[in-house]
């Protein structure tokens, strides 16, 4: 296709964006050591039904704003950092008060102020279009994706 194309063109003459490419490629693509059971069946196993609607709606929001800006070898840079500093963030902070048994209003609240709000403060500087729906749907991409774990399944 014409868009790809574009895309080896560009890598071609930006060595860079190569690296940005497989570096996004780490986030869009299954975590290949983990079971795929998608994002319905990992929240439900971390007692998140109250969640699981919005979720896939804020993941298939940042699903196609990600697919839209595919040719963009800025987006995808801010989009590969924003998620390893989501992925790290929740490992680091969300999933261990998770398995301490937290309760989920202990949980939100820890994912709003350790992952929200300072990754929204960071990108919209980037990108004045970016909503805070669309680093929750980050975060459930990530989820959806096998990288975000929400009980001691894994």
């Amino acid at each position: 296709s014409r868009g790809l194309g574009d895309v080896y063109k560009r890598q071609k003459e930006d060595p860079n964006l190569e690296g940005t490419i497989e570096e996004l490629a780490e986030y869009t693509t299954q975590r290949p050591d983990r079971e795929i059971i998608g994002i319905e069946a990992k929240l439900l196993a971390g007692d998140r039904a109250d969640i699981l609607q919005n979720a896939i709606y804020l993941k298939n929001k940042f699903e196609r704003r990600l697919a839209r800006n595919q040719l963009s070898n800025i987006e995808q840079h801010v989009y590969a950092h924003v998620l390893a500093v989501i992925e790290t963030t929740f490992n680091q902070y969300v999933r261990p008060s998770i398995l301490n048994g937290s309760s989920k209003e202990d949980v939100d609240a820890k994912i709003h102020t350790e992952i929200y709000e300072p990754v929204y403060k960071a990108i919209v500087d980037f990108d004045v279009s970016i909503t805070m729906q669309h680093v929750a749907g980050m975060l459930y991409f990530l989820t959806g994706k096998c990288h975000l774990v929400w009980s001691d399944a894994c």
